[in-house]
């Protein structure tokens, strides 16, 4: 307990206090409200817009949850397959390992055009970002596997779905959370990403309106709920 205490108050007090000296700033007009908000104010936009906030937040939330669930489960699948069959590893990881140098900016308005506005493309555009970093460290783990363990099964007479299912994956979970936990931390933003280039509600669609209407307490709040 007091090492798990030790771990995050560091952190915690650190912005706790660049919070303390950003309001204090702001409080001696060194900083204006036009360039950086003070605390105070975001959290007072925070209060008082948060019913018009909810909606926003819920289809954000649905979207990046959606999103990643079926990346998680297409990227899996995808990557036992890979392993399984040579060629699908030969014809598409070059493609994943190349498409990690595409930004998601990029990729959002390609996939609007193609397919519209709605929440299928917002949906995609999470799928696409989340589907590569989980992949790739799935079919790495599932490629590092103690090849003794893969021998010692052969040899007691297992088949190679139960060499899959017994040894390989097992074996392959670390890196699976690994890129779980890269893959979790993109899919808001992809989620925000994707609403910037057309949706009804969102976030992004949130933030884009209240930055344009120069209400920036009002868009920092927003920012606050995506990180």
């Amino acid at each position: 307990m007091n090492r798990r205490f030790s771990r995050i108050w560091p952190p915690v007090l650190a912005v706790s206090l660049l919070l303390l000296l950003l309001q204090l700033l702001s409080g001696l007009g060194i900083v204006q409200d036009f360039v950086i908000p003070a605390p105070s104010a975001v959290l007072s936009a925070m209060l008082s817009e948060r019913s018009e906030l909810w909606p926003h937040i819920a289809v954000t939330t649905r979207i990046a949850l959606l999103g990643f669930l079926l990346a998680v489960l297409t990227g899996a699948v995808m990557a036992i397959l890979m392993e399984r069959v040579r060629w699908l590893y030969r014809a598409f990881y070059p493609l994943m390992v190349a498409s990690q140098t595409i930004p998601t900016i990029v990729i959002t308005p390609v996939i609007v055009l193609l397919f519209g506005f709605g929440t299928w493309p917002r949906l995609l555009v999470v799928v696409l970002v989340c589907f590569f970093p989980l992949t790739l460290s799935f079919l790495q783990g599932l490629y590092t596997v103690d090849p003794d363990l893969i021998r010692l099964m052969r040899t007691m007479g297992a088949s190679e779905p139960e060499t899959l299912l017994h040894v390989k994956v097992p074996s392959a979970l670390p890196a699976f959370f690994a890129g779980l936990k890269i893959s979790a931390t993109y899919c808001v933003t992809a989620a925000v990403l994707s609403e910037w280039s057309g949706s009804g509600l969102g976030l992004g669609v949130y933030m884009m309106r209240t930055k344009r209407s120069y209400a920036y307490d009002r868009m920092f709040a927003s920012i606050v709920w995506i990180v």
